[in-house]
């Protein structure tokens, strides 16, 4: 004869909401559920800060692939001319 898988939920201890049951085991589990708590959020900041320098870096990234672009770029004005200026009434000369 097969034997069958056990029902859903089987994994789950049961227990009635009049029993108390064990403060030690309680507790534990508690503690258990502090540690898993402080856990996942330290791997939280850690994503977070992880994905704020991937951040940065990808718009680092994307202003330097700018650059060339807008170097390569036809400027719509001439560029000025430099002009010299003398000063009148300077007498120096």
């Amino acid at each position: 004869m097969l034997r069958l898988p056990p029902p859903a939920g089987a994994y789950i201890q049961s227990e009635h909401s009049y029993q108390v049951g064990s403060a030690l085991l309680w507790k534990r589990r508690a503690e258990a559920a502090l540690d898993a708590l402080d856990k996942a959020q330290r791997q939280l900041q850690a994503c977070k800060r992880r994905e704020q320098r991937l951040r940065l870096r990808v718009g680092e990234l994307q202003r330097e692939r700018r650059v060339p672009l807008e170097a390569r770029r036809i400027p719509k004005e001439p560029p000025a001319r430099l002009v010299e200026l003398q000063l009148l009434g300077d007498g120096g000369e």
